[in-house]
């Protein structure tokens, strides 16, 4: 089984992570969110936890609580051309998860277009048509 993930750059004031992000139409948001696991937290100085918001949220897996950091990050697509499309984020520590998950509503705004989910295939909104990249690997 294929998934689509794709490179993004994760920063916090000076910190900065690159890593592939799995895109999961399933995380709907009607905020710019990004869930990280307690390892990219950590790399992005979000961790241990500290003026942080805990939330209590329904996942397919069940309630969990996540610790949330309203509109502390920038989330860059790592496309290897000039004006990488990057936005403000919150940024949602999740202690379950293993790696970066985007919401639907980063997706949208990062401008990525799935052409298969089952193959692992986007574009970017701004690529010709002819234009099909490859999933990231997960790392």
């Amino acid at each position: 089984m294929m998934v689509v993930r794709v490179p993004v750059k994760l920063k916090v004031g000076e910190r900065s992570v690159e890593v592939p992000a799995l895109l999961n139409s399933g995380y709907g948001s009607d905020e710019p969110d990004v869930m990280i696991p307690v390892s990219v937290a950590e790399e992005l100085g979000l961790w241990p936890p500290r003026d942080f918001r805990l939330e209590e949220v329904e996942t397919a897996g069940g309630r969990i609580r996540i610790f949330s950091y309203p509109r502390r990050g920038k989330v860059r697509l790592i496309l290897g051309r000039e004006n990488e499309p990057e936005i403000e984020c919150n940024l949602v520590v999740n202690p379950c998860i293993s790696e970066v998950l985007l919401s639907d509503y980063v997706i949208d705004e990062l401008g990525v277009v799935v052409v298969s989910f089952r193959r692992g295939l986007w574009r970017h909104k701004e690529d010709p048509p002819s234009t099909v990249r490859e999933s990231a690997s997960p790392s």
